[in-house]
């Protein structure tokens, strides 16, 4: 007779190598996009899973190598759905609020962008606060008012 299958073992998630952009801080202050691998279960909402994922932040691992996220830390991610190639990202109104100015904004743009890119099927984002369309983030203003690809970034 077979041997009984473990219960543990089929109770193990079916895992997924999926990319988060992250960002690094050189030296002399440049921020750099990171890109970081991380194995996440999967789901039939897999864009949803990624994006809760960056929206977490680095791991610890990740904080030692000096890699970090300048997405605000209490944005929350309110839905996000893909119509044709645009992913349209909603964020709570925590995401407009960056200490690190203009070339913070534009990095946080570039983490959730370039994210949600890597897949196949996302060629743009249409970031959305609080559900809503708004057309510049920050007071010194990156446009945000139409979908943005990772070329526009």
């Amino acid at each position: 007779p077979r041997p009984k299958a473990d219960p543990r073992e089929s109770a193990k998630p079916d895992l997924r190598s999926r990319n988060l952009w992250m960002v690094k801080l050189d030296r002399d202050g440049t921020i750099v996009r990171t890109k970081v691998a991380r194995k996440l279960p999967a789901t039939d909402s897999p864009l949803k899973d990624v994006l809760e994922t960056l929206l977490a932040g680095p791991s610890g691992e990740e904080k030692k190598k000096g890699i970090d996220s300048l997405i605000p830390e209490n944005t929350r991610l309110l839905y996000v759905t893909v119509r044709g190639s645009t992913a349209y990202i909603s964020l709570s109104e925590d995401f407009q609020f960056n200490t690190y100015g203009i070339e913070g904004y534009a990095a946080q743009l570039r983490q959730i962008v370039w994210t949600a890119c890597e897949f196949p099927t996302v060629k743009d984002v249409q970031i959305l606060i609080e559900g809503k369309r708004i057309d510049y983030l920050g007071f010194e203003g990156i446009f945000i008012g139409s979908p943005l690809s990772k070329n526009d970034l």
